[in-house]
């Protein structure tokens, strides 16, 4: 079959790859589209600490089902992959955190993943996957934005997002527009989006949102001007050059959460905060890593119902034989989301 297949840093090759066995109880999806994220963009060119070589990266999965020996899914299903793999039975599965089984497996990351014609699925055994069937209507392309919406799903769980909230989201790419629409759902009352990118501000205009210039725009006034000097009860750092600091703490309400949802680079990650602040302001601050497959059946019914309309977030799709071309776009930031199409 033809793949992406990343040797080392800096060296991904389109080739032909042997076909992937089909596991006992699993089975085989024949990927019709795989979401490119910005961590496919950082191990292509500089690795990652999850990543073993070589490796097929991609883990926003959808597909259409080659190959079965499992009784749940048959021949020609439509499918959604959630990218984690767990054990099934250690504490963190039992209470439904499967992201942070012992035993963690990802697609793209420790498995062969979905920028390749095929992918094989493990539905049994030591690591076990997960697939969410397709409604008939629902396209390869939106689907494969489950496993992003998934993530800000869990995200806005973790920061006990409440109706009426009021939310700062750092970032205006496809993660923070994601993040405005889920916030919206749930009844939030003002929702800011600051971002630097001219071209990411124009696109989340679609979430009718407060866009916040913010090369041009003071944060604390707009933020105090917005929720008339109260601060904001949630916010969100969806992107991964900005690390925590002081000066966002104070934007917070009382009793306001903190989503620290993009990992950052190790030098904004070493943060000086004033506990007395957090203490006395009753501040929350939570992380928050990829989905669970939980989530990811959640994200599937959101899109599916058009509860959550992801229409507009795919701006650019391209080949397998092209997936460079997707990888700088991703990179430059001129759009939203890039998808390949297999």
């Amino acid at each position: 079959m033809l793949a992406a297949l990343l040797i080392a840093p800096g060296r991904l090759e389109v080739k032909e790859v042997p076909d992937p066995v089909c596991p006992q109880g699993g089975l085989i999806v024949k990927v019709k589209a795989c979401g490119i994220c910005t961590s496919d963009v950082k191990m292509s060119k500089k690795g990652h600490r999850a990543l073993v070589y070589p490796r097929i990266l991609g883990h926003e999965v959808s597909g259409v089902v080659e190959e079965s020996n499992n009784e749940q899914f048959k021949e020609g299903d439509r499918v959604q992959l959630a990218p984690g793999l767990r054990c099934g039975d250690c504490i963190a599965c039992k209470r439904r955190a499967d992201n942070q089984c012992k035993s963690r497996g990802i697609f793209g990351f420790t498995h062969d993943g979905g920028f390749a014609e095929y992918v094989a699925v493990p539905l049994e055994g030591p690591v076990m996957g997960s697939l969410n069937p397709l409604a008939e209507g629902l396209s390869f392309e939106q689907a494969a934005l489950a496993e992003p919406v998934a993530c800000c799903i869990n995200a806005q769980e973790l920061a006990g997002f409440l109706p009426e909230d009021s939310a700062l989201i750092i970032g205006g790419g496809p993660m923070g527009y994601l993040h405005a629409l889920l916030a919206r759902l749930k009844g939030a009352e003002r929702i800011m989006v600051s971002e630097i990118n001219q071209r990411r501000r124009e696109l989340a205009l679609k979430t009718e949102c407060r866009i916040i210039d913010a090369k041009t725009e003071d944060l604390f006034h707009v933020v105090t001007e917005e929720t008339k000097g109260r601060g904001v009860d949630a916010l969100i750092l969806a992107c991964s050059e900005v690390g925590l600091n002081e000066s966002l703490l104070k934007l917070l309400a009382p009793r306001g959460r903190v989503s620290l949802f993009s990992g950052v680079p190790a030098d904004v990650s070493q943060v000086r905060l004033d506990l007395n602040f957090v203490h006395y302001g009753e501040i929350r601050i939570v992380g928050s890593y990829g989905s669970t497959a939980t989530h990811n059946a959640e994200a599937i019914r959101m899109i599916s119902s058009g509860e959550l309309s992801v229409e507009g977030l795919v701006t650019n799709i391209v080949d397998l034989d092209r997936i460079w071309e997707g990888l700088e776009y991703t990179a430059s930031r001129k759009g939203m989301k890039t998808v390949v199409e297999v």
